[in-house]
Parts: C-alpha cells; sequence; structure tokens
C-alpha cells in the first residue's frame, strides 16, 4: 500500500487516493467533511447560474410585454400616446327637454359618463314657452362655467337657435344654455349631436 502524504490525526481518518497516493479528508473546525469540486460533475447542457440567469432575463422581457396588454384574454395593446388619436365608440344623441332654473335662467344637458368624451358637432337650443333675446351657450365644468358662443335675436317662443361648431366635452362636463327673457316655469331643451370617443386610462 502506498505511503498516506502527512501523518494522519487518527487511524479512523478517512482516506482517499489522489492516484498516486492516499491522503486524509479535510474537515472544518465542526468536523464538517470538505470537498472542492475542481471540474463540474454536470452533464452538458445542464441549468447552470448563468443559464438560468440569462432564462430569468429572458422571461422578464415576456412579463414587460404582457403586461403591455391592458387584457390578455382580449390581446388589446397598449401603445404610449394613443390617448392622442381621434377615435369614434358611437353617436351622441342627447336630448333634454325641462323647466328653465327660473327668471332669465338656464337648462342644462346630462354630465358626460365616465371613461367617455363628447365631440358635440350640433347644439339646438329653444324656449318652447316665451320668446326670448339671447341664448348664451356654455361649458360647465364642476364650479366653473365657460361661455363660448351666443346668439342675440328676437326669438319667438318655440323658435330655436343653433351652434354649428365642435365642443369637446370631458367626463364630467355638461352644456350649459341661458335663456334671456324666459320666465320661470318656461318649457325649455337642448338637443346635442356629435359622437362619442372612449377615454383611455
Amino acid at each position: 500500500m502506498p505511503e498516506v502524504l502527512g501523518n494522519p490525526p487518527s487511524p479512523r481518518t478517512a482516506l482517499f487516493w489522489n492516484g498516486t497516493a492516499w491522503q486524509w479528508a479535510l474537515v472544518d473546525a465542526a468536523g464538517n467533511l470538505q470537498i472542492d469540486v475542481v471540474a463540474s460533475g454536470l452533464p452538458v447542457g445542464a441549468a447552470t447560474a448563468a443559464a438560468q440567469a440569462l432564462a430569468l432575463a429572458q422571461l422578464q422581457t415576456i412579463a414587460e410585454i404582457r403586461d403591455a396588454l391592458q387584457s390578455v384574454a382580449t390581446d388589446r395593446l397598449i401603445v404610449r400616446g394613443e390617448d392622442q388619436l381621434f377615435s369614434y365608440a358611437d353617436t351622441l344623441l342627447c336630448d333634454i327637454i325641462d323647466d328653465i332654473s327660473g327668471v332669465d335662467g338656464h337648462l342644462e344637458t346630462p354630465v358626460v359618463p365616465a371613461n367617455q368624451v363628447w365631440v358635440v358637432t350640433n347644439i339646438r337650443a329653444v324656449d318652447a314657452t316665451t320668446a326670448t333675446t339671447l341664448h348664451d351657450y356654455r361649458v360647465n365644468r364642476v364650479a366653473s362655467v365657460y361661455p363660448f358662443a351666443e346668439e342675440r335675436a328676437a326669438f319667438a317662443a318655440d323658435i330655436p337657435s343653433f351652434y354649428h361648431h365642435w365642443v369637446w366635452l370631458n367626463v364630467g362636463d355638461r352644456i350649459r344654455v341661458l335663456f334671456t327673457g324666459g320666465l320661470a316655469g318656461d318649457t325649455c331643451r337642448i338637443s346635442l349631436v356629435g359622437h362619442i370617443m372612449t377615454l383611455e386610462t
């Protein structure tokens, strides 16, 4: 039997053949066996730390692409800037008939619902009960009112005024028309025509 390299501390020490001589096993201070792996024992193609890191990076990319989909089930891709694109969801047809708010008062349309933009292209306003002299068109946004047009004329009862231009209304906005000369209890009417856009969030 070949000589053991060095002097083993006890005849009970585990010995290993290194191809030339015997040598005892190394242990740490706690007595745990220490084995250094010089060459990988994994078969060719086995998952290494580098291969796993590459796979994780690729999976992260896939996850980011998936997050770009608003819903995987409908495969709808969200594109940067799409909220600035012109779109069409439905025809806007709004008609409100109600009593005026008071003397020289106003009537308002319903508010634009959530997730919509109204593109109003034509407005018709009329006091069906009393002759008026001014129809003042405004956008009512929360607590602020923004005038954008007016029609001054001797409007007989039930004779309408018209506004044939585009007005963009956001969520919560409404059209208000003031009827100068109108009396409390007058029946007034506002009709909106245009189209509805879907508001991207």
